[in-house]
């Protein structure tokens, strides 16, 4: 597993003050210099030490830059994990309170729900057997809030560190028969308040959701994790980025998948 170059007990520090900021609702000036996040590691340390001190279970799994435009704003070459946490997981329609979060913003995502679990292993996973291990599709919105005042403009390691920004996961009805569909080629609308917003393909997560569900497989593999039976895996967006505001309303519609609706409140 790579290491760090946090020095013992940074990782723990800088999860205590993003647990404190979202529990506040009160945004984190910054990390201080004793335990700042400053590679990718350092971030990945944080968000597994999150994961100790937040006591909630982990219901899934996040990808997030699974576009190359993202990946060259982080600064990245690949994506990056994060956990979703069981009472985050939200059946759709939902509605949720803007009082509830620093800064929300909303991503248009398929998600896979797994019949059997990807452990950790020595040889990589293939396409085949990562597919064979999906229980359902869902079209599913990914909820993002960032806990520090830089906003949603993080340097790569505090994305990391804050758990990849993931706040709520809204999944859809699931679709058993996935498999019929060309999901690189499925379209996606979202439409915010009644006008469109955006349209995209499952083609926008690596070419394929399926694509970037095996890329985690083996990305967690690396780290001496894996994918659980029953957990959820949301693929990263194929219709960019939206800010919510209170009185928001925002459906997802993926055509013969289903929809995704979801209401902000104050």
């Amino acid at each position: 597993m790579p290491e760090t170059s946090h020095s013992p007990g940074a990782a723990e520090r800088a999860a205590r003050l993003l647990l404190e900021a979202r529990e506040r609702r009160k945004a984190l000036a910054d990390f201080p210099e004793s335990c700042r996040p400053r590679t990718i590691e350092d971030g990945y340390a944080v968000q597994a030490a999150l994961e100790r001190l937040d006591g909630r279970p982990v219901a899934g799994w996040k990808i997030g830059a699974t576009s190359e435009r993202i990946q060259k704003e982080l600064g990245l070459d690949r994506p990056f994990p994060g956990r979703v946490f069981a009472p985050s997981v939200l059946k759709s329609p939902a509605r949720i309170s803007r009082g509830d979060f620093l800064q929300v913003a909303l991503e248009v995502e398929f998600a896979f729900r797994l019949a059997r679990e990807l452990p950790p292993r020595r040889q990589a996973y293939s396409r085949a057997e990562v597919e064979a291990a999906v229980l359902s599709l869902h079209p599913a919105c990914e909820l993002v809030d960032a806990r520090t005042s830089l906003g949603f403009k993080l340097p790569a390691p505090y994305v990391l560190a804050d758990n990849g920004c993931n706040a709520a996961l809204v999944e859809g009805a699931a679709v058993p028969d996935w498999r019929r569909f060309d999901l690189a080629r499925q379209r996606v609308t979202l439409t915010l308040n009644g006008k469109k917003a955006a349209e995209g393909t499952g083609a926008d997560a690596l070419g394929h959701p399926l694509a970037a569900l095996t890329w985690l497989a083996n990305e967690l593999s690396r780290r001496d994790l894996g994918i659980k039976a029953g957990q959820i895996v949301t693929t990263g967006t194929c219709c960019g980025f939206h800010p919510l505001k209170a009185g928001d309303e925002a459906v997802a519609d993926y055509g013969a998948l289903g929809k995704v609706e979801v209401t902000v409140g104050e």
